[in-house]
């Protein structure tokens, strides 16, 4: 349940984009968005906790 569960999260991210339409999931691309997200989440989520 410890390290290994985490890995399978990891996903490899090609190099260069392959431009298809959609985008795959592992496009530079794409990973970048999520991570945009996750770390927007994460902000608002820190934010709310110090108002209260």
């Amino acid at each position: 349940m410890g390290a290994k569960d985490k890995k399978k999260d990891k996903k490899k991210v090609k190099s260069k984009c392959c431009r298809s339409t959609p985008r795959c999931k592992r496009c530079p691309v794409v990973v970048f968005q999520k991570a945009k997200e996750k770390a927007a989440r994460k902000a608002l989520k820190a934010q709310r906790e110090r108002e209260g």
